[in-house]
């Protein structure tokens, strides 16, 4: 579990703070973040990097929302060497929605959704691929993909680029919301500094803590952005 930090800036500096989780966290916990620590934003791993949706992601996320936390997102760390990108982001998108999870969609809010009362899609399973009405039990806000590690990449950034843009792809036909996960130390070898996805927000690490973007130095396009940890 770690710290991540969200600045909101209108006139004046504020910091929102959150956590992303790779783990299973259950109510109890997400309570104790958010009495205790001031948490009210989470992002829960939703797929692994071994190529199969996260089994506890869906749980973390309903157990998030059934304690009030009030945005919840979730992220994908992909699996390169898996192949099919729109795949990948297929199967985490169905899981979710398997598991009761709504991906809200641009505009859409979760007290809106949550407000229809007894509301249900159509979800595919992720591995069978049947289908079945589901009851909307929690949402997600938007999903990060998560690009780090070179040792999870191809050697070549064209290659990479090429990947990231079939998630992409997918997640906007899809209708979902997207944001990138990455630092420059991480994109520069693995994209080759692409702009090609500058305009999707930028969550990026610097383990400093600082809750500011005042340490932040543009690269991959990215001029300013939307999260720190």
């Amino acid at each position: 579990m770690f710290a991540a930090i969200l600045a909101l800036i209108p006139a004046i500096a504020l910091a929102t703070y959150g956590v992303d989780v790779s783990q299973r966290v259950y109510q109890s916990t997400w309570s104790c973040l958010k009495s205790s620590y001031g948490a009210n934003f989470a992002i829960v791993r939703v797929y692994q990097s071994n190529g199969y949706p996260d089994p506890n992601g869906a749980a973390s996320i309903n157990d998030a929302r059934a304690v009030g936390i009030p945005y919840v997102d979730g992220y994908i760390f992909p699996c390169y060497s898996c192949g099919n990108p729109a795949g990948q982001m297929d199967d985490a998108i169905n899981n979710l929605q398997w598991n009761g999870v709504y991906l809200l969609k641009k505009g859409e809010t979760h007290d809106e959704i949550m407000s229809r009362g007894n509301h249900t899609v159509q979800a595919k399973h992720p591995v069978e691929g049947t289908l079945k009405d589901v009851a909307v039990t929690a949402t997600v806000g938007m999903l990060w993909i998560d690009v780090e590690g070179t040792q999870y990449w191809s050697s070549s950034p064209s290659a990479n680029v090429n990947f990231i843009q079939g998630m992409v792809d997918e997640g906007n036909n899809r209708g979902v919301v997207l944001g990138i996960y990455t630092s420059n130390s991480q994109w520069s070898p693995i994209a080759g500094g692409s702009t090609q996805f500058s305009g999707y927000p930028l969550w990026y690490p610097h383990y400093d803590n600082w809750a500011s973007f005042g340490d932040f130095s543009s690269f991959g396009g990215w001029s300013w952005p939307a999260m720190t940890q």
